[in-house]
């Protein structure tokens, strides 16, 4: 059986950016100051930095600065148990089936699935037809 998920539509633009590890945050951290909702995650090869506020292309904030323009952010209301199995594999697999890419954010209470603008109404509909809700903020 498959769980029915409520999940709500941003109505604000994203983007996704790229930063080498070796960029300090003193350099990143101003892009955040006054986000309702951002991500940073840090690994051994990468910075990413998701922001809602549109950030031009063309003006990186250091070398290999690399940035994704135009995304839509779907919420899963939650908070989420830990022992839910297969939230995520549910609606990326049904997005997939349907040819749209994703950018998937997790916290502890919940996931964020990220679409690419033009994609962001016919996910919807997909997500509808799966028997989840979607409110559009």
């Amino acid at each position: 059986m498959t769980m029915q998920l409520n999940l709500e539509l941003d109505p604000l633009a994203y983007t996704i950016h790229r930063l080498p590890t070796s960029t300090a945050a003193a350099v990143y951290l101003p892009l955040v100051d006054g986000q309702a909702w951002y991500s940073i995650t840090k690994t051994s090869e990468e910075i990413s930095l998701v922001i809602s506020e549109a950030y031009p292309e063309d003006k990186p904030l250091v070398a290999d600065h690399k940035v994704s323009a135009g995304w839509r952010c779907f919420k899963v209301v939650g908070p989420l148990d830990f022992s839910y199995v297969g939230i995520m594999a549910n609606l990326s697999g049904a997005l997939a089936d349907n040819k749209i890419s994703v950018f998937v954010v997790s916290t502890y209470d919940t996931d964020y699935i990220l679409v690419k603008e033009e994609s962001a109404l016919p996910a919807k509909k997909v997500f509808e037809n799966s028997g989840h809700s979607v409110k559009v903020l």
